[in-house]
């Protein structure tokens, strides 16, 4: 999706360019009305000694200082007991028992004054959030562990996030060659179900109804399986394409299960209704096939992506077009919505590795990283809907070999709060639970394994970060540097 490079000489020695998310103290500011005796005058002292701790004086004072480089995230070297940046700060003020009494002020002495009451503008910044792209609210230490390995004997090395899917009831459709499994986990019970040519699959969000992708008699169909009884499942109504329109390569479910979008292989997108499958949309776009399909959390926007990383967005409301990203490598790309604003879509591409962060009412990119060499790959990205942090599925080269494996916790664009090590065979993507708690890995290692991801059930660890619902306020002087690698419109 991005073209040549800028010529940065000291961006280019490190083989990597980040550009964070400008840090906008306007929309930290808040208006407060002050009393008589909280005036704040322009000087104090008998000798009128000038306040010299301007707002402006320090902002001006920030950008002159020097500030440390950035890190490159997927060459970053740590040890398994490393103290993580972002956690020993905030772990060291709970042990320490510091707030905001302890810390010795700096501001000027209060001079009481006679008069009304005064209206200012003061900045009030949440130390949490300093520095970080998106609204995150990393774990207190690294916890992910596997907790479930499954062997999958003859794993079609082709399978992708579109086969794979993990129901509200707990169970868990995987399709590999032309078997469709369903694990169910409360009773532990594994099911095979032989179909011709699955090409997608996926729950209902109440968890009632399994929507796969398949083929009648050699037409492309869609088929609504009722799953709502563990002991007996039955195909509760079908929908046959026409030859041109090709396989339904990926399906995606609105949160009211009342309509499923697909997308075909020859870029066709159809709006069915639930559970008559009638056609109520055709979104005719693309002319290659669709991979992958995101409605964001509040359903505002609906993110659609093709096999040469071209991304369109609509309107969810009456599917109109809204966004268009074009790329320019055609390279395949894997997207996620921030589960907490909605408005977040951060887009990556394999090789070179990429990551862009693009604020889509805005149709601004507000931060990215980008990868010069092609030693590194990403596979997958995906955000935690709990804590907010980015799981990225990486994977080096040496020699034209894939050695190392891992997947990366990010809480910003250079911070990583833990590692997954994968040991063969890698994440080729990632699936969560509908709870958030666990995640689901599989690669070429003919295995699916399961991460308890936060093993910590209490509420309040749940807790999310008051963080902003509607990111409008973000859309003001975000920097443009990576929009000439991109078309947008």
């Amino acid at each position: 999706m991005c073209g040549k490079m800028r010529n940065d000489t000291a961006m280019k020695s490190k083989g990597f360019s980040v550009q964070k998310r400008t840090d906008q103290w306007e929309n930290e500011v808040i208006e407060k009305n002050l009393p008589p005796d909280k005036h704040i005058p322009f000087s104090y002292g008998d000798r009128f000694i000038p306040r010299r701790f301007l707002l402006s004086t320090c902002e001006r004072n920030l950008k002159l200082a020097p500030s440390k480089p950035p890190r490159d995230v997927l060459q970053l070297c740590t040890s398994v007991n490393y103290w993580r940046e972002n956690a020993f700060i905030p772990m060291m003020n709970v042990i320490n028992q510091m707030n905001d009494d302890r810390i010795y002020s700096l501001a000027d002495p209060a001079v009481k004054s006679a008069g009304s009451m005064t209206r200012i503008k003061c900045r009030e910044r949440n130390p949490c959030k300093i520095g970080l792209d998106w609204p995150c609210k990393p774990r207190h230490k690294p916890c992910a562990y596997s907790d479930i390995t499954f062997d999958l004997p003859d794993y079609n090395t082709n399978c992708e996030q579109n086969l794979v899917d993990w129901s509200t009831k707990g169970q868990i459709a995987l399709s590999f060659g032309q078997d469709v499994i369903i694990w169910q986990s409360k009773e532990d019970i594994t099911m095979a179900f032989n179909i011709q040519c699955p090409s997608s699959l996926a729950f209902s969000p109440s968890g009632e109804f399994l929507a796969i992708g398949c083929k009648c008699l050699n037409f492309p169909a869609l088929e609504l399986w009722d799953v709502a009884r563990t002991d007996d499942f039955s195909i509760f109504c079908g929908k046959v394409f026409n030859l041109w329109y090709g396989d339904v390569l990926c399906i995606e479910w609105n949160t009211t299960g009342t309509q499923i979008v697909c997308g075909t292989r020859f870029g066709t997108i159809y709006v069915l209704s639930v559970p008559e499958l009638f056609t109520i949309k055709k979104l005719q776009k693309y002319h290659l096939p669709i991979t992958i399909l995101r409605f964001s959390p509040t359903m505002r926007y609906l993110a659609t992506g093709d096999a040469e990383g071209n991304i369109v967005i609509y309107n969810s409301n009456m599917y109109t077009e809204y966004l268009s990203v074009k790329s320019r490598r055609k390279l395949n790309v894997v997207f996620d919505w921030h589960p907490w604003t909605g408005v977040d879509l951060a887009i990556s591409e394999d090789v070179p590795a990429s990551i862009v962060l693009l604020h889509v009412p805005s149709k601004k990119i507000v931060a990215y990283y980008q990868q010069n060499g092609r030693k590194f790959a990403i596979n997958s990205i995906s955000f935690s809907k709990i804590t907010g942090e980015l799981l990225v599925s990486t994977s080096s080269q040496d020699g034209g070999l894939c050695n190392d494996y891992k997947v990366l916790v990010m809480s910003s664009l250079d911070r990583i709060v833990d590692i997954l090590r994968i040991p063969d065979g890698g994440a080729r993507f990632l699936t969560w639970s509908p709870d958030g708690t666990r995640v689901a890995t599989t690669g070429s290692d003919e295995t699916l394994t399961m991460w308890k991801f936060c093993p910590d059930s209490s509420p309040n660890y749940f807790r999310r970060l008051n963080g902003p619902k509607d990111s409008t306020t973000l859309e003001n002087k975000y920097g443009n540097q990576f929009r000439k690698w991109y078309n947008i419109k």
